[in-house]
């Protein structure tokens, strides 16, 4: 079976500080259209070296010593390559040691991206493409597939690629830590370099993903704004996305298990407790399984509400050591399934992004332009942050169309997928072509754009890879640009130039002194309404009030304040100590008012009805959420962002975690004609929840006591808390020693009584 993984290399290999040497014919080259004379620092000493032996006496032509008998010639240096032995001939390092034209690489810092538009609706039929498919023996080799590219760019693209055969990994890293002009840029303070990757597509892109908040056709979604991140393991993409949108965007992830899964919690600067692995059914998290897709769109769909994720990302690849002229050729089962997936859970005016490598067979090029057919407008992308003698590039799709022919196209896929997950252990038989060669060339758009696309950056490639070889022979030679394009290179991303530094973890009590300047009041207790009485001397206006069922008796308090650290630690205020909680997963730096509570559902499970307890937490207020401080807000507003990190931070197919959701809110004085609390037929009090449970059917909990709070405009946390009221409920179960004399029917007849 294939294994993939997205590219780990946290830039440690090959780092290793170039020495000082330059070549005397270095020429002025180009940085983002500005020209920087390159200072050849050796002729200077040279000179300098030079009057001093004029002054004692040498004569330009003899040796040197008493008697000119020293040598003349010049000394040449060793280029022997690495540990290999002396005298070895490599057919593809075996010329003298070469200076390089540094001219011939003109690096732009800001990409010119170009779209190809795809401006009419798609008329492509499901029946229609059933034909197209051909299959036949598996190809070993794309030495002749140039109907997408020019045979000459493709045929030296091959052959500059062997020079991966000739040399081991240390001469290659070494040789491209000072030849890549972006090398320096490593990983910034992020875990890998696939973030700065898509920090760098990002930006190239307008920020279409990080900043699809501020797109016409999802701004006015309530949030969070969800993105799938796919074959992507240990999650740099979704590393970049989370710390530059924080708890706002929820992630999805199905990646491998094991060596290849994500590992976010090692990130620095993103927290994982709004992002989401999944593993499929079969639980091994690979994307070619038609069943792990059909689990995975499932589960996306149901915690988006069967709208589907804004975008979606994928990095999937895998090592092809001593292969890598078949890397697109042994990737199709991937790019397909990636492709399929994203039809499956991407919204409409959503986007897309995968990685791609060479794209000069018929399969590849029509699974673009299916794609194309889906999208308002593709692209097709070498970012900088891609090291440039490899063969690694990014599909761009933006505005997923919402038709007929999207359903169509995607079906097709499924057959596509399906059948090549039928032959993943036939090495006789493969699916050479999707789309026929012919409709490829009738749409001339298309065609010139993948042709284009090929020869423009195949020949930057071999620039590339002919630059590494040279860098190879001579060990001299060294990339002087890197310093300044590093420096414009993040700015252009908006990435800050910081190290990566482990910040300590937060101390609980200075992080509650930092949020507030009245910890104290955390412990206030609320005050207790047993008579009408009371009730009448608290509740002078009910328009003023809020209410909540609640969970809680008056034997057991299940309400408390909640804080968050940091690392998945997270406390509760219980009887006025700090107590570590299991399980309750929060962002750092949040501070909220909830009630734990025992949840009764009902799940249907293979035709069966199926009950079950979830522990969850209803938060009722909050006066932080991780780095979002609500303390100055109207409730209104609390309650909006509460409702959004919420849903953010529940993972609702990670059974053994509790569950976060808001607590139902209602207005007291709606409590006359629209009462959420329902009896058994043993009088015991429940409340519905709304359904968060995957094939869930009801979801329900006990309801003891409630708690009123109030809340006009002018209320913040700190007065709401202060001031909120609770009324322990007499129901059927009540014990007669229990001071509870008040019901919810006595609440209800009271208030219309008196009319608020």
């Amino acid at each position: 079976m294939i294994t993939y993984s997205s590219e780990k290399d946290s830039g440690k290999l090959g780092d290793s500080e170039p020495t000082n040497i330059m070549s005397d014919e270095w020429k002025t080259f180009h940085i983002h259209e500005e020209k920087i004379p390159v200072q050849d620092e050796r002729a200077k000493n040279h000179d300098k070296a030079l009057r001093m032996m004029v002054k004692m006496g040498y004569k330009e032509g003899t040796g040197l010593g008493k008697n000119a008998q020293g040598i003349t010639k010049t000394i040449d240096m060793s280029y022997q390559l690495g540990k290999k032995g002396f005298g070895l001939k490599l057919k593809n390092l075996n010329a003298p040691a070469e200076y390089w034209d540094f001219t011939r690489e003109v690096v732009d810092v800001k990409e010119d991206l170009k779209w190809l538009s795809n401006c009419e609706e798609s008329d492509l039929g499901f029946e229609a493409m059933q034909s197209w498919t051909r299959e036949g023996p598996p190809k070993h080799d794309i030495f002749d597939e140039v109907n997408f590219c020019d045979q000459e760019i493709l045929h030296k693209v091959l052959r500059a690629k062997d020079i991966f055969d000739e040399l081991d990994i240390m001469e290659l890293c070494q040789a491209r830590a000072k030849s890549n002009p972006f090398e320096t840029i490593k990983s910034v303070f992020f875990m890998n370099r696939a973030s700065l990757k898509i920090a760098n597509i990002d930006a190239a892109t307008d920020f279409m993903f990080s900043n699809i908040d501020e797109n016409e056709h999802h701004k006015d979604h309530k949030g969070p704004f969800y993105f799938a991140d796919v074959c992507a393991g240990p999650g740099g993409f979704s590393e970049y996305i989370l710390w530059r949108k924080h708890w706002y965007f929820k992630g999805f992830g199905l990646t491998l298990k094991d060596d290849n899964d994500f590992k976010l919690g090692d990130s620095i600067c993103a927290s994982p407790v709004t992002f989401q692995a999944m593993y499929g059914k079969d639980g091994d998290g690979n994307v070619c399984s038609p069943e792990n897709i059909i689990d995975f769109r499932d589960k996306v769909l149901h915690e988006t509400d069967q709208k589907g994720v804004h975008f979606m990302m994928s990095d999937g690849g895998f090592s092809v050591e001593g292969n890598e002229n078949l890397q697109e050729i042994l990737s199709k089962n991937i790019y397909a399934c990636q492709c399929l997936v994203a039809l499956e859970i991407v919204r409409p005016h959503g986007h897309f992004v995968t990685k791609l490598f060479d794209i000069f067979t018929p399969f590849s090029v029509g699974l673009l332009y299916l794609l194309y057919k889906c999208f308002e407008k593709i692209s097709i992308m070498k970012p900088n942050s891609s090291r440039p003698a490899n063969s690694e590039r990014y599909f761009i799709c933006s505005n997923l169309r919402d038709g007929e022919a999207v359903q169509s196209i995607k079906k097709y896929l499924w057959n596509i997928v399906k059948r090549l997950w039928s032959l993943r252990d036939n090495s006789e038989v493969d699916v050479l072509e999707i789309v026929p060669l012919e409709i490829l060339k009738r749409d001339d758009q298309f065609y010139e754009f993948i042709r284009e696309t090929n020869n423009r950056l195949g020949a930057k490639q071999v620039i590339a890879l002919e630059k590494l070889a040279a860098f190879c022979r001579n060990p001299t030679l060294i990339e002087v640009r890197q310093e300044e394009i590093r420096n414009r290179s993040l700015k252009y991303w908006q990435i800050p130039d910081n190290p990566k530094i482990f910040t300590p973890q937060l101390n609980l009590d200075d992080f509650l002194n930092s949020v507030t300047k009245e910890p104290e009041i955390f412990h206030c207790q609320p005050k207790q309404i047993s008579n009408i009485e009371n009730f009448n001397l608290t509740i002078s206006d009910a328009e003023d009030w809020h209410y909540c069922c609640m969970y809680s008796s008056e034997k057991t308090s299940n309400d408390n304040i909640y804080a968050a650290t940091g690392n998945s630690k997270s406390f509760r205020l219980q009887k006025k100590k700090w107590v570590r909680v299991k399980n309750i997963h929060l962002c750092k730096g949040t501070l909220l008012f909830g009630e734990f509570v025992k949840e009764k559902c009902t799940t249907k499970i293979e035709g069966q009805e199926v009950e079950g307890l979830r522990y969850s937490l209803h938060v009722i207020d909050a006066l932080r959420l991780g780095d979002t401080n609500l303390g100055k807000m109207s409730f209104i507003e609390r309650l909006k962002l509460i409702n959004v990190y919420c849903a953010a931070v529940n993972k609702e197919s990670q059974t053994n975690s509790v569950r976060i959701r808001p607590k139902p809110i209602y207005n007291l004085t709606n409590i006359t004609s629209d009462n959420p609390i329902r009896s058994d037929m043993n009088g015991k009090m429940y409340s519905n929840l709304p359904l968060l449970g995957y094939k869930s059917l009801s979801e329900v909990y006990d309801v003891k006591s409630l708690l009123l709070l109030k809340l006009n405009s002018s209320q913040t946390f700190n007065s709401t808390y202060v001031l909120r009221v609770q009324i322990f409920l007499k129901d059927a179960e009540t014990d007669a020693t229990e001071s509870s004399t008040l019901s919810v029917e006595d609440v209800i007849s009271e208030i219309k009584q008196n009319k608020f």
